[in-house]
């Protein structure tokens, strides 16, 4: 039996089936259980944008408490252990025998026999921060054994379980819901759509022109809207600010994926699903990185910038900028999928009006020299792939009237806001002699917030690097470290506090013999909990803690526990 069909029913066939490939998302179906006895209620999602990152995992509710169990979710063995006061905190990872790596983040606490080793390296190397190492035969682990208990550790806000699934071979961060039957993430809401921010171009450097706020009705299983705009520029890129809500979980997620239509055809498009982490900075070329720096609002670009290396773009046509000729009507819709497809449309008419928004821009170049500021006294060399964009730099040289200063101060680009790829070297020439190694190379940003930079010298200049543009100038720190005592009695804790170059380290003793205190970096305090190495009676305390050009604080006091 034959069956024939006309042009257009073939047609419509192989597009139905092209763009159910196109969106189709397959789950691996590998064994993999749950990293705890809990749903998938989700902190933050997979690939969505933080400040210098993507977010390179899922974060698993833990109803706001610490201690529930976190289990392996396949066999392997255990292949690194990390106690930090910074990102994940307290970690595990585990390489597995499948090709994959899992990674379980910002722990209390790690099980018995985890732990028992762990305090043991502690006081081994009379260090409280560790970054272990094993092979297959220290810790074999099976699927569902306890390997901790989650936390609050590191650089979390509040109790969750940070888990990660990479790819073993290339370290790419994988979505960990491509593992998991779909019945495990229950989302039926589509993304939530605020701001849209129009930018015109020049070369290729883009300036915000105009912003709008969106009013999204809902329309059977999607939200829509369409909206009017008379645009005055040819030539324009678009950036929206949303996020994504689940069911049971009030929490503002990432966009899995926008795709930007331009009269049906496909202009834009880009899916989260891999992250690399040698590219994870690129997160301010993904992202309008002013409006992120100035109000903490994520702008998604529609448009992508020249030196974006990032891999997750599906299409990207004219690097996603809309050319309207002069008198023609363009439809432009933009949709706005969650992991699970429900989906956000936003239709946007135009027309292009011939009365331009002419914008000029005059930098100010008196110290741009082949990628370099020169000063008598401050130069500054970027990289060839420093910047995302052809952007002018401004570099204005000033005196300043604080005493404290040390140097000029140079402001470069300052409230321009332009992110760096790559880190831009700093030199500082100057003969100060007195207290030379108390001298740090300060940036100062837009708000007035001063970082002290990891700084060098020799006898003529100091040397810095930094991935922030900003105001940059010499201070002295000689401030000693504070140390306020919290606790005593069913723990120490104590805060710790340094007024510019920062804590370098931190070291507690109980009758003179060094004792494990944790650093909780986000709050300053360090804290030790009472074991085998204090027993019960009268003992005495000393802290020392030492910032970064050595200026050290000691503190003493008798206690009983």
């Amino acid at each position: 039996m034959k069956f024939l069909l006309n042009k257009k029913a073939v047609l419509t066939y192989y597009l139905l089936l092209t763009t159910y490939s196109f969106f189709a998302q397959e789950t691996r179906n590998l064994g993999f259980t749950k990293p705890m006895n809990l749903p998938f209620n989700l902190a933050g999602s997979f690939g969505e944008p933080r400040p210098d990152h993507f977010h390179s995992g899922i974060d698993i509710k833990t109803n706001g408490v610490e201690g529930e169990p976190v289990f392996a979710v396949y066999d392997g063995y255990i292949s690194r252990i990390r106690v930090s006061p910074y990102g994940y905190g307290r970690a595990i990872y585990i390489t597995h025998t499948n090709g994959y790596t899992s990674v379980y983040g910002h722990l209390s606490r790690f099980s018995d026999a985890i732990q028992k080793y762990v305090n043991t390296q502690h006081y081994l190397t009379k260090q409280s921060e560790l970054d272990l190492t094993f092979d297959g035969t220290k810790f074999p682990i099976k699927q569902n054994d306890t390997i901790a208990f989650s936390g609050n550790t590191g650089g979390s806000s509040a109790p969750h379980l940070h888990f990660e699934i990479r790819n073993t071979k290339t370290e790419h961060a994988l979505n960990p819901l491509d593992f998991y039957p779909r019945s495990f993430y229950i989302d039926t809401i589509p993304p939530q759509i605020n701001w849209i921010q129009f930018y015109s171009t020049i070369g290729s450097f883009y300036d915000r022109i105009e912003t709008y706020s969106t009013n999204l009705v809902a329309r059977e299983n999607f939200y829509t809207t369409v909206y009017p705009i008379n645009i005055k520029t040819q030539l324009f890129g678009i950036s929206v600010d949303g996020f994504d809500k689940q069911d049971s979980s009030t929490s503002k997620n990432g966009i899995y994926r926008i795709r930007t239509l331009c009269n049906n055809k496909i202009l834009f498009q880009y899916t989260l699903n891999e992250i690399d982490f040698d590219k994870t900075r690129m997160c301010n070329a993904f992202i309008d990185y002013e409006s992120e720096q100035r109000g903490n609002v994520y702008y998604y670009n529609t448009l992508k910038l020249p030196r974006n290396k990032l891999t997750i773009y599906d299409s990207v046509i004219n690097n996603g900028l809309i050319d309207i000729q002069y008198a023609i009507k363009y439809g432009i819709d933009i949709e706005f999928y969650d992991y699970n497809l429900n989906k956000s449309t936003i239709k946007l008419n135009f027309t292009h009006n011939d009365s331009f928004i002419i914008r000029s821009f005059v930098f100010d170049s008196i110290y741009i020299r082949n990628n370099n500021i020169n000063t008598k006294n401050f130069k500054m060399k970027f990289s060839q792939d420093a910047f995302y964009d052809n952007a002018g730099i401004i570099c204005y040289e000033k005196q300043s009237n604080q005493n404290d200063i040390l140097s000029n101060i140079f402001e470069v680009a300052k409230d321009r806001l332009i992110p760096l790829q790559k880190a831009a070297k700093i030199e500082f020439k100057s003969s100060i002699k007195k207290n030379r190694n108390k001298i740090v190379v300060v940036r100062q940003d837009f708000k007035g917030k001063e970082t002290a930079l990891k700084t060098t010298f020799d006898k003529t200049k100091f040397y810095a690097e930094t991935k922030e543009l900003g105001s940059f100038y010499l201070k002295y720190d000689t401030t000693k470290p504070t140390i306020e005592i919290l606790n005593l009695k069913d723990k120490i804790q104590a805060k710790i506090l340094d007024n510019l170059s920062g804590i370098n380290m931190y070291n507690g003793y109980i009758d003179n013999n060094w004792v494990n205190f944790y650093y909780d970096s986000k709050n300053d305090i360090i804290e030790y909990t009472f074991d085998e190495y204090c027993t019960k009676g009268e003992h005495s305390l000393k802290i020392t803690v030492t910032d970064n050009v050595g200026n050290k604080s000691t503190f003493t006091q008798k206690f009983i526990h």
